[in-house]
């Protein structure tokens, strides 16, 4: 039940992605800036679960833990308070 619900959160988040992306743009994740990051409300998660993806794959890590996501997101926002042309992925680096 739990990875039912862990899998669905995850495409519903996935499903808004796009929203970042106005119109079907492309985005390069390593460019995506504070400003942009925190001009899309409804983007902030989908962008912390897709960094989450990426992160994890690379140290190979398979524990989803929403908590740390929500401080993530915190975290994130403190650290783009006057800097919007931070890159958002270099925070997680």
């Amino acid at each position: 039940m739990k990875t039912i619900m862990i899998t669905a959160v995850s495409l519903a988040c996935l499903a808004t992605l796009p929203t970042i992306a106005y119109a079907g743009q492309k985005v390069d994740m390593a460019e995506l800036t504070c400003k942009e990051f925190m001009a899309d409300p409804d983007g902030i998660m989908p962008t912390i679960f897709w960094i989450d993806g990426y992160l994890s794959n690379a140290s190979g890590n398979t524990v989803i833990d929403p908590d740390q996501m929500g401080q993530n997101v915190q975290d994130v926002a403190k650290e783009c308070n006057g800097n919007p042309d931070q890159k958002i992925l270099d925070l997680f680096n």
